[in-house]
């Protein structure tokens, strides 16, 4: 009863949750770096349940040797033994199915509380958002202009647009975040130009926790794990979303050396295995500050060295790492801010009365301070600041301190960028940042989408503005057969084909092509010439007669206009010819269209009974032919549509049926 009266205070007052998902996350991935904070729960636990602790096991131990004592008849009283053995028992029935209804009542608000029931519900479930919005990266176009432009990239921890004020469109009276307020409206927050309130980033689905926040902002993706076979805990070998193309893979290709810098044990939650296996990231962390001289062996606050270390660290990584001429991607996670109540460090200011708006105050302070640095670097006029928090706060402080009905979003805010010309404000997710950041380093997408995400810049709607808040949310708790398949488990075989792909495929099993026959040969003997002809030869197939159907030969008399004997348009009969217009019969030619029965030919269209040709569609029998279209049917041809049995032909239409001419 106890530990579920605490659970329901420390998930409501201590800390809230975006769903189960989150839970089940944390439950089944590695704790390291946060021994600290199970400490500091364990301890909460005592300290708060301590009279509750100490009276139920008083009352155990107490009921238990008065019935011990009454058993073995040392207990000496008025009652009948026997009976008061039996009122005991009941008594102690009572008391179990008392607690056990406390225990009911408490379980079932807690039940509901985390979204359990819910989460159930969502299993069975199936919804169609990848199959009809989810872009593959690996098969997008994705073009990086030849100057590449670095990118600098701070994951700040559970950083809100909310806490900015009501004046600026947060939630607090006064502004905790002053600094990054003007840092977002004088770069690029994608707000409309006469929108005074800050823009931030809302987070649906699995997105609101730490490493559920990093592969939504640089994979597009919500993180949705801990159900059925799709288990895994993302240490050491398992394989992170093996097939997804996220920012660093994207980076990496182009050139890019990937970093990524965190004031705690980088294991924690699968981040190292992430950051490694998508763009083979240089990892500093907590143990790698140890190593470098930046923190004692010994020194250990809070998750493991504060943020005034992490920025002084930073800087003494980037001015080496500028020095080289390869393009960089320096992505750092800050922590100060992290539930519960934050770290406080000595430069914390004792503005607020509670501790964690202090943290706030004092982490606004310290970005904006770093950026001014990098903003008086050699490297800034070729690099983007991006500035992100990675998910809503955790801490119950905050849900307790805005207003009921306020929509927390988080911050996001690009620096040095492009120009964003949209005068609207968007609405847009946490994954909409993943195709946002590469088009901030002038890189242009084919779409301007990648995963479920949209660029910003870009007039292409995001799927919040799409299907509103509500619908996405709904959508991304889902199962998903896509998701599970080809994202979670990594089936390549269920992966969407690059453009033109299976049309490749028959080309790379094609046999070798036999050489043309003399009568082949002669009857393309001009297309031989071109060096960039491509031989196909007929494909011979038996064919089946039905009884032959003889129709006289079709005649055109001579045209009463009369031209000379040359490739244009003739009226007459004309000896061989490279060209034109037939209105009679003709001998061989290369011509275009022929009004009557013509024998082989290269070219032209035929009104008659035709030789072999190897021109367009054939209506039925032909033999060879290299030429046009027919208006009678002809022998075997390789060519075009037919309509009925045909033996190899290389050409003709032809509207009639006709056995081999004589002519």
């Amino acid at each position: 009863m106890n530990i579920i009266i605490y659970a329901k205070y420390y998930f409501t007052s201590r800390l809230t949750v975006g769903g189960f998902a989150q839970v089940l996350y944390t439950l089944q991935n590695s704790m390291s770096g946060s021994e600290n904070t199970v400490a500091e729960v364990i301890g909460d636990f005592f300290a708060r349940q301590w009279p509750l602790l100490l009276i139920g096991t008083l009352a155990y131990i107490a009921l238990l040797l008065v019935y011990i004592y009454n058993k073995q008849g040392i207990l000496k009283t008025k009652f009948d033994p026997a009976k008061f053995t039996q009122t005991l028992k009941g008594g102690i029935i009572v008391l179990l199915c008392l607690m056990i209804s406390v225990d009911t009542f408490q379980g079932i608000a807690l039940y509901e509380m985390l979204g359990i029931g819910e989460y159930q519900a969502s299993l069975g479930k199936e919804s169609d958002l990848y199959e009809k919005y989810y872009v593959d990266a690996n098969t997008t176009e994705i073009k990086f202009p030849e100057k590449k432009r670095n990118l600098i990239y701070i994951l700040c921890e559970s950083m809100e647009q909310s806490y900015t004020d009501t004046k600026e469109g947060g939630g607090f009276k006064k502004s905790l975040i002053p600094e990054l307020t003007k840092l977002a409206k004088e770069n690029t927050d994608f707000s409309a130009k006469d929108d005074k309130n800050l823009n931030g980033g809302l987070t649906p689905g699995n997105t609101v926790w730490t490493i559920a926040g990093i592969a939504a902002q640089s994979m597009a993706i919500p993180l949705n794990i801990g159900n059925g076979e799709f288990n895994r805990n993302f240490e050491d070998s398992s394989q992170f979303m093996p097939t997804v193309q996220g920012l660093g893979d994207i980076l990496e290709d182009e050139g890019y050396h990937n970093y990524f810098m965190c004031g705690s044990d980088a294991a924690f939650a699968g981040r190292k295995n992430y950051y490694e296996q998508h763009g083979n990231y240089q990892i500093f962390d907590y143990n790698t500050a140890k190593k470098d001289g930046i923190i004692d062996d010994d020194y250990y606050v809070f998750w493991g060295y504060e943020d005034k270390k992490l920025f002084q660290y930073a800087k003494k990584e980037l001015t080496d790492i500028a020095k080289n001429d390869q393009p960089f991607n320096f992505t750092m996670l800050t922590v100060d801010t992290h539930f519960q109540d934050g770290y406080k460090c000595p430069d914390c200011p004792d503005e607020f009365d509670s501790q964690y708006e202090n943290v706030i105050k004092c982490s606004d302070h310290k970005v904006a301070e770093f950026v001014k640095w990098c903003q008086k670097q050699d490297f800034y006029k070729d690099t983007t600041i991006v500035i992100a928090g990675d998910h809503q706060s955790m801490d119950g402080f905050v849900a307790e301190a805005v207003p009921d009905d306020f929509t927390r979003k988080t911050f996001f805010t690009v620096i040095n960028g492009p120009e964003y010309k949209l005068n609207r404000t968007r609405e847009y997710s946490t994954m909409d940042i993943f195709p946002t950041i590469l088009e901030s380093l002038g890189a242009t997408i084919q779409g301007s989408r990648l995963g479920l995400g949209t660029s910003l810049y870009s007039e292409t709607p995001t799927l919040i503005e799409l299907l509103g808040y509500d619908e996405l949310n709904r959508q991304m708790s889902y199962t998903s057969k896509f998701y599970n398949e080809v994202i979670m488990s990594g089936d390549e075989s269920k992966m969407p084909k690059k453009e033109g792909e299976e049309e490749q495929q028959p080309q790379e099993e094609q046999q070798v092509v036999q050489a043309p026959t003399a009568q082949e040969y002669q009857a393309n003997r001009d297309n031989f010439s071109d060096s960039n002809y491509v031989w196909t030869p007929p494909v011979y197939n038996e064919p089946v007669y039905n009884e032959p159907v003889y129709n006289e030969p079709s005649y055109t008399p001579p045209a009463q206009d009369t031209g000379t004997d040359n490739p244009g348009d003739s009226g007459t009969t004309t000896p061989p010819s490279t060209g034109g217009d037939s209105g009679t019969t003709t001998p061989p030619s290369t011509g275009e269209d022929s009004g009557s029965t013509t024998p082989p030919s290269t070219g032209g269209d035929s009104g008659t009974t035709t030789p072999p040709s190897s021109g367009g569609d054939s209506g039925s029998t032909t033999p060879p032919s290299t030429g046009g279209d027919s208006g009678t049917t002809t022998p075997p041809s390789t060519g075009g549509d037919s309509g009925g049995t045909t033996p190899p032909s290389t050409g003709g239409d032809s509207g009639t049926t006709q056995s081999a001419p004589t002519e």
